[in-house]
């Protein structure tokens, strides 16, 4: 069983014989350079196929299959967790769920997704891993929608977490910023599967948990510039991995870097910065 996302990066040579491969468990492959291979569930019934950087490739868990590669190409294979399905089947009202396997997937969202992953692996997984455990839940969700063995949509709940449940997972959250919280770890706060936490959540903030959690260390960091502690002490104690990411997130979300923002704090007057879908003031009267 799969229990967090996982990738691979096949590199592969033209070869004369065909392989013999084993699918565990679900995954969805983009692949990266140009290239030609044939495979088949029968060694001796091998069809061609010819691919473009961008293209994807979904391939259901439990398939035994023979490929020959007909020249150099590269592929980025992602496997997802067994728990994003599972989560999306009970809340479905089903035993298990299916995913119809494609050699030709078109979806924007699971590409969009899938380059955010690329994004994400580039600079070192600074975002952590509530960030991957969303990314792997969406695209769960997405394959579910569209290539589903149910055929039929997922169910649309009409309501959001209680404010108990989310006075909980708040007090999790806030209690543990300068941890690597995720997303199996916040749904279990609220007594929800993964799938049906992240959707619930949403309803009832409207903010994905990822964006939530920023904004709490955000917030806190606001409080800790305001006293003498290094910039990079109060990062880690926020729960970013560099000061450069931390610096980066904070102009995102404020406007001005936690270095201004400490200069314009010291200020006699009441300043105000715009927070992305928020407004917020630094009054430093006594």
């Amino acid at each position: 069983m799969i229990s967090r996302l996982q990738t691979v990066h096949f590199s592969c040579q033209r070869e004369s014989e065909a392989g013999f491969y084993m699918q565990y468990g679900q995954s969805v492959s983009k692949i990266l350079t140009p290239g030609r291979f044939e495979h088949g569930i029968s060694q001796s019934r091998l069809l061609d196929y010819s691919y473009l950087p961008g293209d994807l490739i979904v391939c259901n868990r439990g398939i035994e299959e023979w490929v020959r590669w007909r020249s150099p190409i590269q592929i980025l294979k992602i496997d997802l967790p067994d728990q994003a399905f599972q989560a999306i089947a009970q809340e479905a009202g089903a035993d298990s769920i299916e995913i119809a396997s494609s050699t030709d997937y078109k979806d924007e969202r699971v590409a969009a997704l899938i380059s955010a992953f690329q994004a994400e692996h580039a600079a070192g997984f600074l975002s952590g891993s509530l960030f991957i455990d969303s990314i792997a839940q969406a695209i769960a969700a997405a394959l579910v929608e569209s290539r589903g063995v149910l055929r039929r949509p997922l169910r649309r709940v009409k309501c959001g977490l209680t404010p108990m449940q989310v006075a909980r997972v708040s007090e999790m959250i806030h209690s543990h910023l300068d941890r690597d919280l995720s997303l199996a770890e916040l749904a279990a706060a609220a007594g929800l599967s993964t799938g049906y936490f992240s959707q619930m959540f949403r309803r009832a903030t409207g903010q994905s948990p990822h964006q939530f959690v920023l904004a709490a260390r955000i917030e806190r960091a606001k409080s800790l510039l305001k006293g003498s502690q290094r910039v990079i002490d109060v990062a880690l104690r926020c729960g970013f991995k560099t000061q450069q990411h931390f610096s980066r997130v904070f102009r995102t979300m404020c406007d001005v870097s936690p270095t201004e923002y400490r200069r314009h704090e010291g200020m006699a007057d009441v300043s105000a910065f715009e927070v992305k879908g928020q407004a917020f003031t630094i009054d430093s009267s006594p």
